[in-house]
């Protein structure tokens, strides 16, 4: 079972932009790179073209091959592909995690998206999210907006896509 990112933590920032990354994330990126040269430290690739949002995505490099895989199916010269291509190559940065298991945000990174002293890592499954912890809920969460939409019996894993049947069954 492929491993993914969970939970959500507040984490210092130090004046030169270390940031330490969540453990449990650094043990999935850690398996999420088996590829890379022994005794180095996994990487991150960092995404911040989608200035939409208050946050950076940040893909393992395992995620990022699979979107490079699902880029290369598109035509050539494709609008959307173009696009794409923009957004997972020329606005992003693959990042060495430190020794100590941190990263390191440039100055204008952390302006782009008004991190202070602190940063919030949220898990997203096969990617993670990194945010100022000023930004508000609402920007960053449809939880709370969802749940209100849905009757309180109902569960959340009523969400879920349900199973498909076979056919022969």
């Amino acid at each position: 079972m492929a491993q993914r990112f969970r939970g959500t933590s507040t984490h210092k920032v130090d004046a030169k932009g270390r940031v330490s990354i969540p453990a449990d994330f650094r043990r999935v990126l850690d398996a999420q790179d088996p590829d890379r040269d022994p005794g180095t430290n996994p990487s991150v690739v960092l995404l911040y073209g989608d200035t939409r949002n208050p946050w950076f995505d940040c893909y393992s490099v395992q995620a990022m091959e699979e979107i490079d895989e699902l880029i290369d199916r598109m035509d050539e010269g494709d609008p959307d592909r173009l696009t794409l291509e923009e957004y997972f190559y020329s606005n992003a940065e693959t990042m060495r995690i430190d020794d100590s298991g941190r990263l390191v945000l440039s100055q204008s990174l952390r302006e782009q998206i008004g991190i202070g002293s602190e940063a919030v890592f949220q898990a997203r499954g096969k990617t993670f999210r990194i945010f100022s912890p000023d930004v508000p809920t609402q920007a960053t969460s449809r939880l709370k907006t969802r749940l209100d939409e849905m009757p309180p019996e109902v569960p959340v894993t009523s969400l879920l896509p349900a199973r498909r049947r076979d056919p022969a069954e």
